[in-house]
Formats: C-alpha cells, sequence, structure tokens
C-alpha cells in the first residue's frame, strides 16, 4: 500500500464508497506558465476513477507532490458531491410522488363544486328561449 492517498483522505474516500486501488494515477507533463520546470518535470498529476466516470488532472502547485495532494482531495470532494446530488434527487422524488398521491384538501374540494356550480348556471343563462327542449 502507497503512502498516497493519506490516511485521512483515503478513510474519507472509503466513506464515500470509492475504493483507492481503483482509481488510475498518472503524470504528465503540466502546462502554461513555470519554464523550464514545467518543460522537464512531469508535475501533473491525472486521475481516473472508471466507475463514475471522473477524470481530473492537477497542475496548480510547482511541485508533483503538492499536486498530487490537491487531487486526491479534489476527487474526494467530486464524489462528496456527486453523492449528495444523487441523495437529492431521490429526496426530491420521493416528495414529489408524496405530493401526487396526497388527497385535496376538504377545501379546495369545495371550491372545485362551487366552481363546476356556477359554471353550470353560466351554460344554462346562455340557452336561448326556443332552444330548449
Amino acid at each position: 500500500m502507497s503512502a498516497f492517498p493519506p490516511e485521512y483522505v483515503r478513510a474519507h474516500l472509503l466513506a464515500l464508497g470509492c475504493d483507492p486501488a481503483r482509481v488510475e494515477e498518472s503524470f504528465i507533463h503540466s502546462g502554461g506558465h513555470g519554464g523550464q520546470n514545467v518543460n522537464k518535470v512531469a508535475t501533473c498529476v491525472q486521475l481516473r476513477y472508471a466507475p463514475k466516470n471522473i477524470l481530473l488532472k492537477m497542475q496548480e502547485h510547482r511541485t508533483q507532490a503538492s499536486n498530487r495532494l490537491a487531487a486526491w482531495k479534489l476527487l474526494a470532494v467530486q464524489l462528496q458531491r456527486a453523492r449528495d446530488a444523487e441523495i437529492l434527487a431521490r429526496k426530491s422524488a420521493r416528495e414529489l410522488k408524496r405530493r401526487q398521491n396526497a388527497q385535496r384538501p376538504r377545501g379546495v374540494k369545495k371550491q372545485f363544486v362551487e366552481l363546476k356550480r356556477r359554471r353550470a348556471k353560466t351554460r344554462a343563462g346562455r340557452q336561448g328561449i326556443g332552444e330548449e327542449e
């Protein structure tokens, strides 16, 4: 077992249902500012977690070690966000189903009946005098 991710990040990932052994980690050359260090040293860290289809790159820091730690932390944050969104979607679907299946209050039912009576009275008043049968 490697030193990465650190134990506290590993525990968080395991709590989210992510097996750190299934995460593919690769190191590539960074782009942008940094001069010779960027061109010669593979400081950019790329993590791929296939089960959730997550691919992330971290190249904000100058050293590979700090980018590596930041990438693992970011992976944990993204998995947490995905989990929270999934829980929220299930909760809102359950709430929608509950509201759809709920009975209408008695007052609303009375309003519907009263509206139907008024509508019937209006329609009855529209009939011509000679058209009644």
